[in-house]
């Protein structure tokens, strides 16, 4: 789905370019090819490939972050929208813990 003319300019140019490149789309199709196409965390069709430690400024150069395939998990858009707490105005309601899990974040972690 493409992206509104507004988002776009607000997305720092690095990123922007690292999601274009070609060494991104030879892992993220890795990534979907590990998880059979399926989310990693429900089940349904995976469309969405995340970062587990996000990708910021500080680290898109950093492959062993940015590429690294045990820092990437593919989800399906809902379980994405969930773990960044979109659309629901609050923290998210999950995170990882120190072993690399997704758990849920209990209701007071959550205020």
């Amino acid at each position: 789905m493409e992206k509104s003319v507004s988002s776009r300019r607000l997305q720092p140019k690095r990123l922007h370019n690292f999601y274009k490149s070609d060494v991104w789309h030879k892992v993220r199709e890795e990534v979907i090819l590990r998880a059979k196409g399926r989310c990693e965390v429900c089940g349904k069709p995976g469309t969405e490939v995340h970062h587990k430690i996000h990708l910021t400024l500080d680290n898109v150069d950093d492959p062993s972050i940015a590429l690294n395939l045990d820092n990437l998990l593919l989800l399906c858009k809902e379980c994405h929208n969930k773990i960044h707490g979109r659309f629901n105005g609050k923290l998210p309601k999950y995170k990882w813990n120190e072993e690399g899990d997704l758990v849920e974040v209990r209701e007071e972690e959550n205020r």
